[in-house]
């Protein structure tokens, strides 16, 4: 995966304005807000090529927080935000059953990493080769895409989408790094 950039992530103009880190009370308002962390969290993310979030550190480090204005998002508050990424396809709940407190962010849903997956392997034809996660988050053959450093929780979910497409078939490893996948034409 190709490091971050070296400038600095632009945050929106809303950023800096202090009510946007306290829910709103009204639902029409919330509910516009929400959509604008949505699209913040998601930009932030594939800027930093981040994938994992810790909800209790998260609320004291930007995006979520804003030292010059000196405001941070709740927890409770960040919860509801991830829980629209959730539904939008966008992050998952990854900490111990029900407790909500660590997500992955998928700046690229699981299925567009599959797509991309997929047609990597084909044009470099290695459908029907074996290859495992750690080659294909790490491989030379790979180092020039996107997906090259790409979590491999993300990376399992990503092909997992393709297998459940009758596109490639996972087998288990004694780790993720071990485990295989075959890709089909």
């Amino acid at each position: 995966m190709a490091a971050a950039t070296g400038a600095p992530f632009q945050f929106p103009e809303i950023y800096s304005f202090p009510p946007f880190f306290t829910r709103q009370p009204n639902e029409d308002t919330w509910k516009e807000q929400r959509r604008q962390w949505c699209d913040l969290v998601v930009a932030f993310h594939r800027h930093h090529r981040r994938s994992s979030l810790a909800l209790a550190e998260a609320v004291a480090e930007p995006p979520f927080a804003n030292r010059q204005i000196r405001r941070a998002l709740r927890v409770d508050t960040l919860r509801e935000i991830v829980d629209e990424l959730v539904n939008q396809g966008h992050a998952a709940w990854s900490g111990p059953k029900n407790t909500r407190d660590t997500c992955l962010i998928f700046w690229r849903k699981p299925e567009v990493w599959a797509g991309i997956l997929h047609r990597w392997a084909s044009e470099r034809g290695l459908c029907n080769t074996v290859l495992t996660l750690y080659e294909l988050a790490n491989g030379d053959d790979a180092a020039d895409q996107d997906f090259h450093g790409l979590d491999h929780a993300t990376l399992r979910r990503s092909l997992e989408a393709l297998q459940g497409q009758g596109k490639a078939q996972l087998f288990v490893g004694s780790s993720d790094e071990d485990m295989g996948v075959k890709f089909f034409p």
